[in-house]
C-alpha cells in the first residue's frame, strides 16, 4: 500500500470520479475524508472507503464557501490528526446551452469560475496550514485537456480550467520548500457511465483524434492520482500530466 495511513481529502466525491479517486486512495492505503455539497452521496462514498478497511469521513462542504471549505479542513484533520493529500477534484461544466460569447449569460461564468478555480483554491488555501504539518503534501488539481486544446462555445468552462492550471504552476512555485507537490491532471472526454455521472459517453469523432482510439475509463485516471499522491512522485511538481489517450502531447 503506497498510501498506508495517509490522510486524503477529495473535493466533489460525491458521485462518478471524485467517488472513483476517494475508493482508489483507500484502496492503497489511505483514511480519506469525501466532501461534496451532496451529503447523501458522500456518505455512501464513505461507506466505500470503509468497506475497503480504511477509516472514512463524510463532509458537507461547498468549495465556492471559505467559511464551508475552513470548517471541511479542520473536520477532517481533527477527525484524523493530519492531512497528507488533496484531490481538487469539484467541478461544473454549465448551466446553461452554450451559445456566443456576446449571447452569454455572466451569471454562467461567475458560478462556473466560482467552483472551477475559486473553488480549487479555497479548497488548498484551507488545507495547506495543516500540509505544512505533515512531513510531505500532494495536491492534485483536475483540469480538463479542453484548457489546452479549447473547446467551441465553452469560454467559461475552457478558461476556469486553464485557470486550474496557471494556480497549479504558482502553488508548486510556492509550496515546494515545504515538500508539497502541486500537480494537475488534464483528462480527455471521459466515459463514465460506469461510473453512473453522465449518460453521455465521448463521440467516435473524439475518440478517432486520439493516438489510442478507445474510450477513456475513470480507471484510466485513478492510478494517476495514487501516484501523484505517493513517494513516487516527490520530484514531480508544478506538471500538467494529459491522460487523454495522446490527444495532445505537449502541455
Amino acid at each position: 500500500m503506497r498510501l498506508e495511513n495517509r490522510v486524503a481529502l477529495v473535493t466533489g466525491a460525491a458521485t462518478g470520479l471524485g467517488r472513483v479517486y476517494a475508493v482508489r486512495l483507500a484502496k492503497e492505503g489511505a483514511h480519506v475524508c469525501a466532501a461534496d455539497v451532496n451529503l447523501g452521496g458522500v456518505e455512501e462514498t464513505a461507506r466505500l472507503v470503509a468497506a475497503k478497511g480504511r477509516k472514512a469521513l463524510a463532509v458537507e462542504m461547498d468549495v465556492t464557501s471559505e467559511r464551508q471549505t475552513t470548517e471541511a479542513a479542520a473536520k477532517t484533520f481533527d477527525h484524523f490528526g493530519s492531512i497528507d493529500i488533496l484531490v481538487n477534484n469539484a467541478g461544473i461544466v454549465r448551466g446553461t446551452p452554450r451559445v456566443p460569447i456576446e449571447e452569454a449569460n455572466v451569471a454562467d461564468w461567475d458560478r462556473i469560475i466560482a467552483v472551477n478555480l475559486t473553488g480549487t483554491y479555497l479548497a488548498t488555501r484551507a488545507v495547506v496550514p495543516y500540509m505544512k504539518r505533515s512531513p510531505k503534501g500532494k495536491i492534485i488539481n483536475i483540469s480538463s485537456g479542453v484548457a489546452l486544446h479549447g473547446r467551441t462555445l465553452s469560454h467559461e468552462y475552457v478558461s476556469s480550467k486553464m485557470g486550474v492550471i496557471g494556480l497549479t504552476r504558482a502553488l508548486a512555485s510556492d509550496l515546494g520548500r515545504f515538500d508539497i507537490n502541486v500537480n494537475a491532471i488534464a483528462p480527455g472526454g471521459v466515459d463514465t457511465s460506469q461510473a453512473r455521472e453522465a449518460p453521455e459517453t465521448p463521440s467516435e469523432h473524439m475518440l478517432r483524434q486520439r493516438s489510442v482510439e478507445r474510450h477513456l475509463l475513470p480507471s484510466d485516471l485513478d492510478g494517476v492520482v495514487a501516484f501523484l499522491a505517493s513517494d513516487d512522485s516527490d520530484m514531480i511538481t508544478g506538471q500538467v500530466i494529459n491522460v487523454d489517450g495522446g490527444r495532445v502531447f505537449i502541455a
